[in-house]
């Protein structure tokens, strides 16, 4: 063992020994460079421009699921609740809590209504009758109240319910709608931008707002400022319209009052105050769903840029803060479309309100004055008209003791000179000699024409017929006075006459000028169209005529309102010749210019059950009894017999609704059709709830000369316009 073990030693000894160990060292690696951030991604940034006091929140969409905005340049500040900034310079879209698959239970929509003081009655009294649980759900785009009935796991038992309601008499079209699940979900925003990066921000809220543009897209269309996606208690969005007060009403003003029609300065800016008056007073009506004021007749229209227009930006500028008060506290200042000649207390049309400043008002003012004509008339046809117009533009003889071929050719030489004239007066050789007088084109008409447009004459190849089809191919003499007619017998003058103004308006040399008469001064007239004045002087001695409906007459003083339509007839030189003034069939209310002034409806009984259904459980229809009226005519109570003779009353503003008619200043017929189904008719006049300020009677009033103040005060009692608090908050 010893001798082996030195053996072993002496050879490891002896063997050759290995050099040193050397750990080798890292080689240095070339860095790699990190990968930059794109700077349209989402970063922080400083705070964004601010929105200047007062702003205003105006919700335009609700139940959004997601909200996607397009890359613009500059991008977009994205603003949550604490107010932090951050950049991102993409289009996104933003995605609501809940998914748009989550669970859900369903209801019944009973009924939609547009009236907010119906809403709450009429919930209670379907939530008595039937136990269910019973909500209204405001949707501001629509600016209608959609009232859900029932609470249900499926839609079996929601359509079960829907057969009940039907057997109350509560309609037969009832939709079946689902309700969002009441579930608890994260109030964050998921924002996906265009290159798919994500991030997730904070809060209920996130305030939207371009970094260069002045607008914003929302619903495809463009709004000032900022759009605020809102959380709703349902796990979806509301989609609001965030945007200083004045910008605001920059697009409410055309929305209530469209410029290119009511184009008076004073009757907008009356519109402006009283719409800003209305929007402070409701701020925050809708703070349960993140806005204060929705877009629709609800509250008041509001178009955004789009509706904006430069003569309703110039009212809103001139009446910059400026609201209306009484007693120091801003108005309701609840305004009408059209009022038709008087305004009603708010209680009329609102039980329970009784606010001073609401009251009855009569818009109509008797403010007469006259142009000097030449004669006194009686009742005139259109033929006798236009052969009076015709004598007056041509300088020949209305009348004379002969009526013979050398008068006809004295009065077609004042349109065509030329040599000879008729073989008589009769009218078959006066169409021939004005076929050879006027170059008549014969080769116009084709045979299968003529006998079209006399197919009751014997002969319609004759000269004479061949004469009369070119003028009524083009305009200058209806069929009747030539079909079956005695060409022999003598044309009238007065045919002849209205057939030769024809030819000379067709040729220029006798034409109309139209527009609204806005100032009288002696000879000097002076007419307004397309939002300009212009000044005429009325020769003396010119005909003027006034014109009811169908029938006219010629005045020697005619009566004038301010704001009547005139017919200014011109010779070729722009001479006046002769005057048309349109008396207006609506009377001289200050709002008679609205299509509302006269309105008729007619409606079946069973079309009635319909529309009362939304308010009122009704199968059947009976009659209908009113039982008050106020002072200006408008209907306060009015029964309703249902099936079996059972009643109950409508009052103030449901029965406008109920009816389907456009206010409740009406009277009515009622009738039965051929089937025997009870008709009511109905003839009124006025478009909306008939109480503060008359829209179109403000630019009437404005059209005669009063002011934005002297507006408001008339109809408004006792009110002061004075700048607002800086913030009516």
């Amino acid at each position: 063992m010893k001798r082996t073990l030195f053996v072993l030693l002496l050879a490891t000894a002896c063997a050759p020994q290995p050099g040193p160990v050397v750990t080798p060292q890292p080689q240095p690696q070339p860095v790699q460079p990190q990968p930059s951030r794109s700077p349209n991604a989402l970063t922080p940034a400083a705070a964004a421009r601010a929105i200047q006091e007062p702003r205003i929140k105006v919700g335009l969409l609700s139940d959004q699921h997601s909200v996607a905005f397009p890359r613009i340049d500059g991008g977009y500040y994205l603003i949550d609740d604490s107010g932090a900034a951050q950049l991102l310079r993409r289009g996104f879209t933003d995605t609501a809590p809940l998914p748009a698959a989550a669970p859900t239970r369903f209801a019944v929509q009973v009924s939609s209504l547009s009236d907010q003081p119906s809403v709450d009655p009429f919930v209670e009294k379907l939530r008595t009758e039937t136990g269910q649980r019973v909500d209204a759900t405001f949707d501001p785009a629509s600016g209608f109240w959609a009232i859900l009935a029932g609470d249900f796991p499926d839609s079996a038992a929601a359509e079960q319910f829907r057969g009940e309601l039907t057997q109350r008499g509560y309609g037969k079209d009832m939709l079946i709608v689902r309700r969002a699940a009441e579930q608890p979900f994260a109030k964050q925003h998921q924002i996906v931008d265009d290159e798919g990066e994500q991030a997730t921000i904070a809060g209920q809220s996130l305030l939207v707002m371009p970094a260069a543009a002045e607008t914003i897209a929302i619903d495809k269309k463009p709004y000032r400022t900022a759009a605020r996606i809102w959380i709703n208690s349902r796990g979806q969005y509301n989609v609001i319209n965030e945007l200083n007060l004045e910008d605001y009403l920059r697009g409410v003003v055309p929305a209530e009052m469209g410029p290119r029609v009511f184009d008076e300065l004073e009757a907008l800016k009356a519109q402006a105050i009283a719409a800003r008056t209305y929007a402070i007073r409701n701020f925050g009506q809708f703070r349960r769903e993140g806005y204060d004021i929705c877009p629709g007749p609800a509250c008041q229209a509001y178009l955004g840029v789009g509706g904006e227009e430069a003569l309703s930006d110039q009212a809103v500028k001139a009446t910059a803060g400026l609201v209306a008060t009484y007693q120091g506290q801003p108005i309701d200042a609840l305004f009408t479309a059209t009022c038709g000649g008087e305004t009603s207390d708010v209680g009329v049309m609102f039980p329970g309100r009784n606010e001073p400043y609401l009251k009855r008002m009569r818009c109509v003012e008797m403010e007469m004055t006259s142009i000097a004509g030449r004669a006194d008339s009686g009742m005139l046809t259109e033929q006798q008209l236009n052969a009076r117009l015709f004598a007056a533009a041509a300088g020949v003889p209305e009348t004379s003791a002969a009526w013979s071929a050398t008068e006809v050719e004295q009065a077609v030489s004042r349109v065509a000179p030329g040599e000879g004239r008729p073989r008589s007066s009769a009218r078959g050789d006066v169409l021939v000699f004005l076929a050879d007088r006027l170059h008549l084109g014969m080769k116009l008409t084709l045979p299968e024409d003529r006998k079209y447009f006399f197919p009751q004459s014997t002969d319609p190849e004759q000269a004479a017929y061949l004469a009369a089809a070119f003028l009524v191919k083009f305009g200058f003499l209806p069929s009747q006075y030539i079909d079956r007619v005695d060409l022999a017998a003598a044309m009238p003058r007065e045919e002849l006459y209205g057939l030769l103004g024809s030819w000379l308006r067709k040729h220029g040399a006798f034409s109309e000028i139209t527009g609204k008469i806005s100032a009288v001064g002696g000879r000097r007239l002076t007419l307004k169209a397309d939002g300009k004045n212009v000044a005429y002087t009325l020769p003396e001695g010119i005909p003027i005529f006034r014109r009811l409906v169908d029938r006219w007459q010629e005045y020697k003083s005619v009566p004038v309102m301010i704001g009547d339509r005139a017919f200014l007839q011109v010779d070729g030189r722009k001479v006046p010749v002769a005057l048309i003034v349109q008396a207006n069939i609506d009377g001289a209310s200050f709002d008679r210019t609205s299509s509302f002034a006269n309105w008729t409806r007619s409606y079946r009984a069973d079309e009635l059950v319909t529309s009362i259904n939304k308010r009122n459980a009704i199968k059947q229809l009976q009659n209908l009894r009113p039982l008050g009226t106020d002072p200006s005519g408008r209907i306060t109570a009015l029964e309703v017999t249902a099936e079996g003779g059972r009643t109950f009353t409508l009052r103030g503003l449901p029965i406008r609704w109920s009816l389907n008619v456009p206010d409740n200043l009406f009277v009515f017929d009622k009738s039965v059709d051929p089937d025997g189904v009870d008709r009511y008719t109905f003839f009124g006049k006025g478009w909306g709830h008939g109480v503060g300020l008359c829209q179109v009677g403000a630019y009437g009033m404005a059209f005669r000369g009063w002011t934005a103040e002297q507006i408001l005060k008339r109809y408004y009692a006792g009110i002061e316009i004075v700048p607002m608090a800086r913030s009516p908050r």
